[in-house]
């Protein structure tokens, strides 16, 4: 698979994942916790595939010794996929402060 491809798929794994949390934060203004844990766990499989894209489809490869062309679009499709795991962690602990601001 060519770098650009491998970089779209990322780009769109990263961006399905955050759309759920998104959707899973919302629910969890609205008080919807089982809901939103259920988008949580979709939103880890997508970011599972985008892992899995970057691991295989470019760090062995490069490790394998091919030498891969870097340009832009491998470079947001990395920053994309670290920010969404940034915005997952955020998401999980504001959800945690939820709760316990329900539970008082």
């Amino acid at each position: 698979m060519s770098t650009e491809k491998v970089a779209f798929e990322i780009i769109s794994l990263s961006g399905d994942a955050k759309s759920e949390l998104q959707k899973a934060l919302k629910l969890v203004h609205e008080g919807t916790f089982e809901k939103a844990q259920e988008l949580i766990v979709k939103a880890n499989e997508h970011l599972r595939k985008a892992h899995e894209m970057q691991t295989q489809e470019l760090l062995m490869r490069e490790a394998n010794g091919e030498k891969l062309s870097f340009n832009v679009l491998i470079s947001h499709a990395q920053d994309y996929l670290m920010t969404t795991y940034i915005f997952k962690d955020m998401v999980e602990e504001i959800i945690t402060l939820y709760k316990v601001i329900k539970n008082k």
